[in-house]
């Protein structure tokens, strides 16, 4: 294992190598860009054994990795703000055909370039599963782990992982570089769909199931499919987050969230990406002044960590979530979310819902010990001072 300095853009490619991908295809988009570049580069120079398509567009790039997908190959792309909008007609058929493609989105918002994570929220519905990652270490540990998961048998769903731009795809911190041999062994190759199926082979909730949703059949039950593929995932993130703790010496909470000084708080702030780093500091400058709040981090947005939200509302008074994103008239995916998830929880917390970050505004500490104040206030019997806050 080696350390290096690098930006997280740079992280991401080194993942790619790592991963051994065979056909990557991108379009270059800020704050995107750099992606590409270090992929041509390591192709130029034959870093690595593997095909990078230099495309026209980014509805072109999901196009090629999808049919490189389909006939078996690891395939990578990669596209931020726009970029991913371009790319919504082929998303849902990468998912529909449950084709084990892994995708960085690099967040850039829609009302000018600086990040938010409308862009990736804005594609919930074509049969992805999403993570969010905080800096670049995750980053390179996200790419391994989401291929992984995605060509588990047991999942086979296409993988976008977003994290934010300019303040992690250009921002360098140091970053541990695993050895190519540990990862061979951790990562062995894709194993496509058989030719021939063998005996036992439940053809219906793969192939089959797509091959009716595309042409008749029972396209309800390839849905129901592919969303119990999408919950399981939870399961087998779980398991993948173990593996990868006991052979590279890192985890992240356990896949689906990770908890910082949560063993006795009243009240917890969820967040995720860059803002839940922040939100760290944040509570320690809460806890010398002795208030129990902790943070959880929120890793995985589909699936949504039911589970873990329903344990939590039972042990903490409130939930302050943190969106970078709102669905205009409807407020924020993951408050929103949040709230139906912990709706039958017998004695449910409050939670109270907060905007920051869009657009690329500037969130400080401070106004994050601004939100852990009030949650704390509403956890000892205080009052909401309003159903929505903008930080």
């Amino acid at each position: 294992m080696s350390s290096e300095v690098m930006v997280g853009n740079k992280a991401c490619a080194t993942g790619v190598k790592l991963a051994r991908v065979q056909v990557a295809s991108a379009y270059p988009i800020t704050p995107q860009t750099t992606i590409t570049q270090y992929l041509s580069e390591m192709h130029a120079n034959a870093e690595f054994d593997f095909d990078f398509v230099n495309v026209e567009g980014e509805l072109t790039a999901q196009l090629i990795v999808q049919g490189a997908s389909r006939v078996g190959a690891r395939t990578f792309t990669c596209t931020a703000g726009p970029g991913l909008l371009y790319m919504h007609h082929p998303m849902q058929e990468t998912g529909t055909w449950r084709l084990p493609v892994v995708m960085a989105v690099v967040h850039r918002g829609y009302k000018g370039m600086m990040p938010d994570h409308s862009d990736l929220m804005s594609q919930q519905w074509t049969g992805w599963i999403h993570w969010y990652v905080e800096h670049a270490q995750e980053i390179l540990d996200t790419v391994l782990m989401a291929y992984k998961v995605a060509e588990d048998m047991r999942v086979r769903i296409p993988v976008a992982f977003g994290y934010d731009g300019y303040v992690l795809s250009y921002t360098a911190e140091p970053v541990e570089i695993p050895d190519q041999e540990t990862v061979d062994v951790w990562l062995p190759p894709n194993k496509p769909y058989p030719s021939i199926l063998p005996d036992g082979f439940d053809a219906r909730k793969f192939m089959g199931e797509l091959m009716a949703a595309m042409g008749g059949g029972d396209p309800q039950n390839a849905w129901k499919s592919h969303h119990e593929a999408i919950m399981g995932s939870e399961q087998v993130l779980r398991e993948t987050m173990d593996s990868f703790e006991k052979t590279f010496g890192r985890r992240y909470g356990n896949g689906m969230i990770e908890t910082y000084m949560m063993d006795d708080a009243e009240a917890a702030i969820v967040a995720m990406g860059t803002i839940a780093g922040s939100t760290r500091s944040a509570i320690d400058r809460l806890r010398s002044e002795g208030k129990k709040v902790g943070l959880i981090k929120r890793r995985s947005y589909i699936p949504f960590p039911e589970s873990d939200f329903k344990e939590w509302a039972e042990k903490v008074d409130t939930f302050a979530v943190v969106d970078r994103s709102i669905c205009p008239g409807k407020g924020g995916p993951v408050f929103n979310k949040l709230r139906s998830t912990v709706y039958n929880v017998e004695e449910r917390p409050d939670i109270l819902q907060f905007h920051a970050g869009l657009g690329g505004k500037e969130v400080r500490i401070g106004d994050l010990c601004n939100v852990g104040d009030k949650a704390l206030k509403v956890a000892q019997g205080g009052t909401e001072e309003s159903l929505v806050e903008w930080v």
